[in-house]
This record gives structure tokens, sequence and C-alpha cells, in this order.
């Protein structure tokens, strides 16, 4: 009976001091925040509890008392210390697109921002391969929590944490790219989708779909690409979904890769050739022109092409001509990112837990 009181108490704590810790988020820094006699009516409790919540949000430094004057929002209410975790194996290696670089910048140029406005500070420590394992990345992960130096955690290519760990850290953490409760990821299907409409729409009848060596079950890109086919009635063609494993055991590069998948498509010895393809990597659509160039393959008339590429990317730059591209934004990732960890860090839980980054199409000129 005592332990179910005591749960209940806890809980009506816990509960109050998100209602205050909200209101002193919309009041801002210096604000006067209501007498306790009046947070005792406006939040419906005792003075003893509301003493309890002052204490816990006072020791956040959320706000602070002053004997004889009120009760203030603390200047330090958006002093937050975020730890920024990056996959080192996400920023180099010939199968590496140039996206995670510039998520790499986006996410730093908007830290610098964050903390030139607020009182804010960051720090992004690079993990490694063999580092990113639940047995070191929590230690690691956990001293900064215990000393007081991370208030919350952006995680990016960090998919081999479990999500049970990840569930169990006493702060909020944001994840891309990785497991966890609060996920900003980029919406595949939906480009899949817009892709095979587009290909029908340009009057393609054999349209196929190339990909790098991952399984298509588990594609979001080829299940929205297959949704939108039988959408329009369209004909799938399975001996048109083309994967660099099926040609070449071992491929150094995603260029390479879309380079013999060209030469395989429309070489002397394949009688169906696609005459519209979704090509699901920018990288690989730049080894495929160069193989339509030397085969006299013209994009745009012997073959329509729908790509997905990135915002800022060199890759294609100058080649878009008669090509579609939906291009996903790295500032859209990284501003849902800091979205939810904000939500979070007020008390507050998001609407929703995944945030689907949408692409955009790119106008040819």
């Amino acid at each position: 009976m005592e332990l179910k009181r005591a749960l209940r108490e806890d809980t009506k704590t816990e509960e109050l001091s998100k209602k205050l810790r909200q209101l002193a988020y919309e009041k801002g820094p210096g604000a006067k925040l209501p007498t306790v006699r009046s947070l005792c009516d406006m939040l419906g409790t005792t003075r003893v509890t509301v003493g309890e919540v002052l204490d816990l949000l006072e020791a956040e430094n959320i706000l602070y008392r002053k004997d004889r004057q009120g009760i203030f929002v603390s200047p330090k209410i958006h002093s937050k210390h975020l730890c920024i975790l990056f996959d080192s194996s996400n920023l180099n290696g010939p199968t590496i697109s140039p996206f995670w670089s510039l998520l790499w910048v986006r996410l730093e140029q908007e830290a610098q921002h964050r903390a030139a406005l607020r009182d804010e500070t960051y720090a992004i420590h690079v993990v490694s391969s063999l580092q990113n394992a639940q047995s070191s990345v929590e230690d690691s992960i956990l001293k900064l929590i215990q000393r007081g130096e991370a208030h919350g955690i952006l995680a990016i290519g960090l998919n081999t944490l479990a999500r049970p760990w990840i569930e169990q850290l006493p702060v909020p953490y944001v994840t891309f790219a990785g497991p966890g409760r609060w996920i900003v990821q980029l919406d595949g299907s939906d480009v899949g989708q817009k892709a095979a409409h587009v290909l029908v729409k340009q009057g393609c009848k054999q349209i196929g779909f190339w990909t790098y060596n991952t399984p298509l079950e588990s594609s979001n890109e080829f299940n929205g690409f297959r949704q939108a086919l039988a959408e329009h009635n369209a004909t799938f063609y399975p001996e048109l979904v083309q994967q660099p494993h099926l040609i070449s055991p071992a491929v150094p590069s995603l260029q390479e890769q879309g380079y013999l998948l060209a030469l395989n498509a429309y070489g002397p010895l394949n009688r169906m050739k696609p005459d519209g393809i979704f090509i699901a990597d920018d990288m690989m659509t730049d080894g495929a022109l160069i193989a339509f160039e030397e085969l006299g393959v013209k994009v745009g008339s012997d073959v329509h092409i729908v790509t997905h590429g990135n915002v800022g990317s060199p890759v294609l730059y100058g080649r878009a001509r008669n090509m579609t591209i939906f291009d996903y934004d790295a500032n859209d990732i990284v501003h849902a990112m800091y979205y939810l960890l904000d939500t979070l860090l007020i008390g507050q839980e998001p609407s929703e837990e995944v945030i689907w980054i949408k692409s955009s199409q790119r106008l040819s000129r």
C-alpha cells in the first residue's frame, strides 16, 4: 500500500513539474512566475507538493526563488549541453555518399547558430566503427550524463545500439539512421512512389529499379515503387530489378556499381532493355551516365531516368538535364532532430515518434 502511494506521488510530482516547466519556457528567462498560493490553485495541489516541484525545477536551472520577491524563470533555462554522436564510418570510404558530409556540416552549423542565440553548448563526438557497440559507447555516454555534461543526445548512424539500452538513458535521445523511440527518417516509400509515377507519366512501359546491395523486402523505395506501379496498372518486371551483387561480388564504389549495372542492362546479351529506370542512389546514377555515354544510350529519349539526390551535393552537378531528381535536404533532417529534442527537453512528448523527411523535385535546366 505504501509503495503504491509513493508511486502515485512520484507520478503526480512528475506531471506537475512538466506543467510548470512548460510555463517557465513559455514565459522565458527572467520572467516572474505566479506565487506558491496561485500555483496551488492553478495545479490543484498542496503547498508541500508545489514546494517539491519547485525544488526539482530549481535543481534543473529552470527557475529560482528570491526571498520576499517571488519565483522567477532562471536565466539559465536554455543552458543545455548537447552531445552529438556521429558514426565515423559514414564519413569515409568508396561507398559513402557526400550526403553524410553535408549532414555533418549542417549539424555543426545549426549547433553554432543555437549556441549564439541561446545559452547552449554542444560537443560532436565521432564514434568509430569499433566503438560503435553497446559495451563501449554505453560507458562513454553514461560518464557524460553522470558528470552533467549532456542534457540531450543527437545520434547519427549508430545503428548497432540496442533500442532497450537507448530507452534506459535518463536524457532525451533522438536518432537518424539508427534505432530509438524518437527517430528522424528519410521517406523512401514516398520517393519510390514519386519515381514510378513520373516514369509512367513519361510513357515508359518497361520500368527498371536499380539499387545498391540492400534486401529488397526491407527497401522502402522498392516497396513504394511497386505500390505506385500497381496503382497505375503498370507491369512490374522482376528481371528489370538490378543490384550490383548479382553482377559482381565485389564492387569498390557506388559509381562503379551504377556503371556495371548500365553495361549489363544495355549489353548485347540483354534482350529486354528498360525504357525507364528509378536509380535509388545518385552516385550509382553518376556511374550509369558514364556507361550510357560509352554505349550511346541517350537519357531522355532512349531511357528516362529518375534518381534520388541531395541538396548541395556535387554529384550529378551540371548533369541533371533530361532527368528527374528528387532531392533530400540535410537541413530538413537537422531541423526535425532538433525539434524532437527541444520538445523532449521541456518535458513534453512530441506528437509523433517518427518524423518522415520527404524529398523535393529538382527542376531540370
